[in-house]
């Protein structure tokens, strides 16, 4: 597929609404969030927002859905659970910029699975890629303490790369997006109810909720959109250029949260770029 055959509305769409949930969960942690809570609420709206584009059509007409659909859903919500905790948990304890960096090189895990288990190709170039990929990861790691990420992003890079892949998995099998990622979003939903009351129940407040229903419908849309993108195009093409709203995260993130441009966190985020787009045209 050419360049100019990618579905590119989906792919963009998709890509700035994703580049703005780092940025909200980071404003998020200042009303001093109890994490389990913001899950319960953020899951809700997710739910509620997949519904809405379900009853309009958008993206997938109806909501069938197969048995083996749906128990890949499932499995996905509880990955998707995983990878949204592991997140809003690393973006407020280590800088967004080298954060969302990291949480976009999930691609590689995705990548990987597609070559493996779905015989999509590797090349010499996206080979390069997964070398840069890894190299960006020890870059970033490094340097000061308080510029190094929360090792927790690790958990998010290998649960939403697993989760990427089932969602191609759900596109190529032609299932309708709402539901399937209302399958998933509701398990997700559940899970985080139970955690919560596990780790000592509700702690709503009017500003949690407020933030809470703002990354809900966005990462609403930014997943109907992606899995829309990944019902066109190859996933180890369409997989990659979702991960380019860091570009528009870190710098956001110098600017607005007084985050220090050091050297060593340019050099890891260059590093990302390159890979991301090796990946994306090898």
């Amino acid at each position: 597929m050419s360049a100019a055959e990618l579905p590119w509305l989906f792919i963009v769409g998709s890509l700035l609404l994703n580049s703005t949930i780092e940025l909200w969960f980071r404003v998020a942690h200042r009303t001093q969030m109890h994490e389990p809570t913001y899950m319960v609420a953020q899951s809700a709206l997710v739910f509620t927002t997949l519904g809405v584009i379900g009853a309009i059509g958008a993206f997938g007409v109806g909501f069938e859905l197969t048995p083996e659909m749906a128990a890949l859903g499932v499995v996905n919500g509880l990955l998707g659970y995983a990878t949204g905790w592991s997140h809003l948990y690393a973006i407020g304890r280590g800088p967004v910029s080298v954060t969302a960096a990291l949480k976009r090189l999930s691609f590689v895990v995705t990548g990987a699975l597609a070559i493996v288990f779905l015989g999509e190709s590797l090349t010499l170039v996206k080979g390069a890629a997964l070398v840069l990929a890894v190299g960006a990861v020890l870059v970033m790691a490094g340097g000061a303490a308080d510029q190094r990420p929360h090792p927790m992003v690790l958990v998010t890079i290998v649960t939403a790369g697993v989760m990427a892949f089932g969602h191609k998995i759900g596109a190529a099998a032609g299932v309708s997006s709402s539901a399937f990622l209302m399958c998933q979003s509701g398990t997700a939903h559940l899970f985080a109810h139970a955690v919560c009351w596990r780790t000592g129940g509700y702690r709503f407040n009017p500003r949690l909720v407020r933030f809470a229903m703002v990354t809900g419908a966005t990462i609403a849309g930014a997943m109907s959109l992606a899995l829309a993108a990944l019902s066109q195009a190859d996933a180890v093409v369409v997989v990659p250029l979702l991960q380019l709203g860091f570009l528009f995260t870190a710098p956001a993130s110098f600017l607005f949260f007084g985050e220090p441009v050091a050297r060593r966190k340019i050099i890891g985020i260059l590093l990302g770029l390159c890979a991301v787009l090796a990946f994306g045209i090898g």
